[in-house]
C-alpha cells in the first residue's frame, strides 16, 4: 500500500493538471502589441482592411501585417494550415514581438448539430483529437510528454479565466449580422465553446461521434488547439474565435470552398468587435 500511494503521489507530481494561460506573459515583459493569428488568407482580410492594408512586411520569411485596431497596436499574420506550421508561427511572433495576448480568429466545421455556418465560438477549451493510438475501435487518448524533462501534460488547453471574463462581455453586448447559407437567412449568434483540432481535414461518421460524445466538441478544425498549448506552455495569454463553415464531413472540400469565406468574415466580425474591449 505505501508503494502504491507512493508512485501515486511520483505520478501526480509529474502530471500538469490542465490549467489555463496565465493572465500576463510569464517569461517576458511585454509590449502593447496584441499578435492576430488566421490560418488562410481569407481568415485575415478584414484585420487588414481595419488597419487601411499596411504593406507587407517579414520576420524569418513569414509576411506579417503592422497597424491598429481600435486604437490598439497589432501585428496581423496568417500561420499556414495545420498544426506544425501553427506552432512553428505562434512560437516565432511570440518570440519576435513579445505581444500581450495572441488572438486567433478563422473558421471551422461544425460538429454541434444546433450551429449554423457563421456562428461564432469563443473556445473555453481546446483537444487535440489526433494524439494518442489509433485502434480499429477509434483513438486512445493519453497525455503529452512535454519539454519540461518529458513531464506529462494533460491534452486540454484554456485561454485565462480573466481574458474569458471580457470575452463575455464582448459576447454579451454583440449584434451579430444576418447571413444567408445553406438556403436559410438568420442572425448570427455568438457564445462560449469548445474546439478540438487536429491535422486532419476531413473525418470520419466515427470521429465525429468521438468529438460530440468524448470532447462536447462545436467546433473541429486544424490550428486553435496547438496555438493554446504553445501559448499555455511558454506562458502567453491567447483568445481563440472560431466560426462555424460546413459541417464535418470525410470529404468537405466543396462545402468548405462555399462555406468557408463566410465563416472567416464572421469570426473576424466579431474579433474586431471583441478587440475594443482587450
Amino acid at each position: 500500500m505505501r508503494f502504491l500511494l507512493t508512485a501515486l503521489c511520483l505520478l501526480t507530481a509529474t502530471i500538469a493538471l490542465a490549467g489555463e494561460a496565465p493572465a500576463t506573459p510569464a517569461h517576458y515583459k511585454p509590449s502593447d502589441t496584441i499578435v492576430i493569428l488566421g490560418a488562410v488568407p481569407q481568415e485575415i482580410t478584414l484585420f487588414r482592411e481595419a488597419m487601411g492594408n499596411p504593406p507587407k512586411s517579414e520576420t524569418w520569411g513569414i509576411p506579417y501585417y503592422r497597424g491598429t485596431i481600435a486604437g490598439k497596436p497589432v501585428v496581423v499574420a496568417i500561420t499556414g494550415i495545420g498544426k506544425t506550421f501553427t506552432g512553428m508561427t505562434t512560437t516565432l511572433f511570440i518570440a519576435e514581438f513579445k505581444p500581450r495576448l495572441v488572438l486567433m480568429s478563422g473558421t471551422g466545421a461544425r460538429i454541434n448539430r444546433e450551429l449554423r455556418t457563421g456562428d461564432v465560438i469563443v473556445a473555453t477549451v481546446t483537444y487535440e483529437h489526433d494524439y494518442g493510438s489509433l485502434t480499429r475501435n477509434d483513438m486512445v487518448y493519453r497525455p503529452m510528454n512535454g519539454p519540461n524533462d518529458g513531464n506529462e501534460v494533460e491534452n486540454a488547453f484554456s485561454p485565462p479565466a480573466a481574458l474569458l471574463r471580457i470575452a463575455d462581455k464582448a459576447l454579451a453586448e454583440y449584434k451579430g449580422p444576418q447571413v444567408t447559407a445553406n438556403d436559410a437567412t438568420y442572425t448570427v449568434a455568438a457564445r462560449r465553446g469548445v474546439v478540438a483540432s487536429s491535422d486532419l481535414f476531413g473525418v470520419t461518421a466515427q470521429r465525429i461521434e468521438t468529438l460530440r460524445t468524448r470532447f462536447k466538441t462545436d467546433i473541429m478544425e486544424m490550428e486553435s488547439a496547438p496555438l493554446g498549448h504553445v501559448c499555455e506552455t511558454l506562458g502567453v495569454p491567447y483568445l481563440i474565435v472560431r466560426a462555424g463553415s460546413n459541417v464535418a464531413q470525410e470529404a468537405p472540400n466543396d462545402d468548405y470552398l462555399r462555406l468557408g469565406p463566410i465563416a472567416a468574415r464572421e469570426a473576424a466580425r466579431f474579433s474586431l468587435h471583441l478587440l475594443e474591449y482587450l
